[in-house]
């Protein structure tokens, strides 16, 4: 049986700056883009969430349910000095880490009797050395881990036995099963499903006409099945940039010309990471568009095989533009945000693994 720990800082950027502002921990705090700047945020405290601010909100909207609300530019230097102490702590407890993000990551610790405690001494030693406060969630799954961290935060320590797992899951909501958004949600409702124990029942055909290839984890999760491993090597899947404009903007050539710009600060973004992988091959390059009513639109094109090995002289700023004018016949509203990208061959694809259909039978 596995034994798996998630650990999830609490507001982490928030909580660094509160670590080292206590000024700040009384107050609704908010890290991200400044007010007037049509920026967003990054994260909030528990404070300002109780107003309703969350991340990747604008600014402007947050200050509007939080006046008194205080918004810090990120200063990710001293973020990434807080998130290597808090990593260096799990790799004293785990060899197989999965580090999610700078403040997030999974630690499989199967070969310890009690995990438990493992996870109490985690949270321990990283308020020792950081001042930060942790939840962390100790399951026999990633799927269940995860759900457990988020159980009693803040600062949180939530444990669901083996015992416990197909009583814990009948009564989950399936609002917060991992990867069930908003609309996803909204679905799973109209077909009155609102626990695990309700989405078990469901034929899995049903599920499938609404939610394609994810219907079949989400038949796993409603038993409280997750087979993923804790991976210790992360592998990305596409690189990315985009800008927010201080006023929206209509014509289709200013857009190119902002584009252009979006371009270089790409290919020098793409160079660095073909520099520390060079074996990575492009698979798709796209363009998302953000309109002010805030509607988003994403439109991608899948490169040839010839274009994998002169990726630059085939994927040049006008290649873009035929992906621009598309999004843009979608609506026709002024521009917000654009960004563009592009999307990486991953190893799965190079080395396909057959998945088993056995659980769906029977």
């Amino acid at each position: 049986m596995k034994k798996i720990i998630h650990v999830d800082m609490d507001c982490f950027y928030a909580q660094v700056e509160m670590r080292d502002n206590p000024s700040l921990k009384n107050v609704p705090l908010a890290i991200g883009g400044l007010p007037g700047t049509r920026s967003v945020l990054c994260t909030s405290n528990y404070i300002a969430r109780k107003f309703g601010v969350k991340s990747a909100m604008p600014t402007d909207y947050a200050m509007k349910l939080c006046p008194n609300l205080v918004v810090l530019i990120p200063n990710f230097k001293k973020y990434s000095a807080a998130s290597e102490i808090i990593h260096s702590v799990f790799n004293r407890y785990s060899t197989i880490v999965e580090s999610v993000s700078m403040d997030e990551a999974y630690l499989d610790v199967s070969d310890v009797e009690n995990a438990t405690a493992l996870a109490l001494e985690i949270k321990k030693e990283i308020f020792a050395r950081t001042g930060l406060t942790a939840s962390v969630g100790v399951a026999p799954n990633k799927f269940l881990a995860k759900i457990a961290s988020d159980w009693k935060k803040p600062d949180g320590l939530f444990v669901i036995p083996p015992s416990q797992v197909q009583s814990f899951v009948n009564a989950l909501p399936v609002k917060l099963i991992p990867g069930v958004g908003k609309r996803g949600h909204e679905i799973l409702e109209s077909l009155n499903i609102k626990t695990c124990a309700d989405l078990k029942v469901v034929p899995h055909e049903v599920l499938n006409q609404f939610f394609g290839k994810f219907s079949y984890d989400l038949k796993l999760y409603a038993d409280g099945i997750d087979e993923r491993d804790v991976i210790n090597e992360w592998e990305r899947k596409s690189l990315s940039v985009e800008t927010t404009f201080s006023k929206d903007i209509k014509e289709e050539n200013i857009l190119q010309l902002e584009m252009n710009d979006l371009y270089e600060e790409m290919l020098s973004r793409l160079e660095a990471h073909f520099d520390d992988e060079g074996d990575k091959k492009l698979k798709k390059f796209f363009v998302k568009v953000k309109f002010n009513d805030f509607s988003k639109t994403t439109c991608e094109e899948t490169l040839r095989l010839y274009d994998h090995d002169d990726w630059k002289g085939h994927l040049s700023p006008e290649r873009f533009y035929p992906l621009l004018s598309h999004c843009l016949q979608k609506k026709g509203n002024a521009v917000r945000l654009i960004g563009l990208g592009v999307r990486f061959i991953t190893q799965e694809e190079f080395n396909p693994v057959q998945l088993s259909l056995l659980p769906f039978c029977g």
